[in-house]
């Protein structure tokens, strides 16, 4: 049974997502640390410095914002849900609330002065991964998210693959369909995968991104 703000949430125009997936790759191989430990939120912050310059992006009907709190709609409470790194909002003018596209990031592969921690669990499971979009904190009444990982060490691949690993392994409380497979893009974007979670009566597909810092 979807939850009942899924009734007064429009989707987001799924004809729009491409366009947005491909700025924040283009742009996120544009970002370099500006230290081995660096925090992913100054990351995102000059992330979305550089989607701001993005011409093709401004040529989207989407408004881009980061670190916006989400509240429960249906029975308000004072607190938030949670505070998205990043989304996109797509007016559908009086008609409220606006849908959105949220975006997580994460980072991968880091250096500490302990040695090379890989922070997989930090992106699968833990509170603030993609755990914000399969307990609904960021998706309710919405179809598709996306996840961003910033690949300290520069290895892509293998942080890829240790990701889609780990989310074979934890599946069943990810309420991932496909034994937890990622498969590449349906968007035909070839840097991109995705995983699709049984949400309920609900599809959510989870788009991952992977860009060397």
């Amino acid at each position: 049974m979807n939850h009942p703000a899924a009734e007064c949430i429009p989707l987001f125009p799924e004809e729009e997502i491409p366009f947005i997936l491909q700025a924040v790759l283009r742009c996120g191989k544009q970002l370099r640390k500006k230290a081995p430990r660096e925090r992913e939120d100054h990351l995102t912050d000059r992330l979305r410095a550089i989607l701001d310059r993005d011409r093709e992006l401004a040529r989207r009907p989407v408004e881009l914002f980061r670190e916006v709190s989400i509240y429960e709609r249906q029975q308000p409470k004072e607190k938030p849900l949670g505070r998205t790194d990043v989304v996109f909002l797509f007016s559908t003018g009086s008609r409220k609330p606006w849908p959105y596209f949220a975006i997580e990031c994460k980072r991968l592969h880091v250096t500490f002065l302990s040695g090379l921690r890989l922070l997989i669990n930090e992106y699968v499971t833990g509170h603030q991964g993609m755990m914000c979009f399969i307990e609904q904190r960021y998706s309710r009444g919405l179809g598709h998210g996306a996840m961003m990982g910033y690949v300290f060490d520069g290895k892509v691949d293998a942080a890829r693959e240790s990701v889609a690993q780990s989310i074979r392994q934890h599946h069943d409380k990810l309420q991932a369909n496909h034994q937890g497979e990622m498969q590449p893009s349906a968007l035909s974007i070839a840097e991109i995968h995705e995983t699709h979670h049984q949400i309920g009566d609900r599809l959510f597909v989870l788009h991952h991104l992977f860009v060397p810092v």
